[in-house]
């Protein structure tokens, strides 16, 4: 597993696939990861600092803060030319989770957040019914769960009370 950098997207010109390059830093391999045409803006709009996603990386990114923990690394483990899988570390109290997500979606939010990008090549074809040897199945944080459990237990709408916001005393 090595560092990597996104270096460039482009259209191949013989195949019409969009390619993700990277570069490990260490050995300076190039990676070529082919990725939906439909997603290559979402990569090109953060490396220019236009991705509209900017604000809820943040606020994602101060939540997790607040909450006592922190994204480590991305992971993206390549198998050949595709990228088969992709997770995100996440830790807190010494113990540390792997959140798969989509590989377009991992390298923006690392790319906007500075966390960083790990390449792993795989030895063995990927399995369908399992995550890699690197990323651990886990479920939500606790406090993720918990916060879910209070939005989703909360009262309905029905009850305006329930979800107005004090008004603040007159002066």
């Amino acid at each position: 597993m090595e560092r990597a950098l996104v270096t460039r997207l482009y259209r191949d010109e013989s195949s019409h696939d969009t390619v993700m390059l990277m570069e490990t830093t260490h050995s300076k391999k190039r990676v070529k990861i082919m990725i939906p045409r439909q997603k290559a803006g979402i990569l090109a709009l953060e490396a220019h600092g236009l991705n509209d996603r900017c604000t809820l990386y943040d606020m994602l990114s101060r939540c997790v803060h607040q909450l006592g923990a922190a994204f480590g690394s991305v992971v993206l483990t390549e198998d050949g030319s595709r990228c088969a899988a992709g997770s995100i570390s996440l830790s807190k109290s010494g113990s540390t989770a792997w959140i798969d997500a989509d590989v377009v979606e991992l390298v923006a939010f690392a790319m906007h957040t500075q966390t960083p990008i790990y390449v792993d090549r795989s030895e063995t074809p990927p399995q369908s019914n399992g995550p890699g040897p690197h990323t651990p199945q886990a479920s939500l944080p606790q406090a993720f769960e918990d916060a879910l459990a209070d939005i989703l237990s909360s009262e309905s709408d029905d009850n305006p009370s329930s979800t107005e916001r004090s008004k603040p005393e007159p002066r």
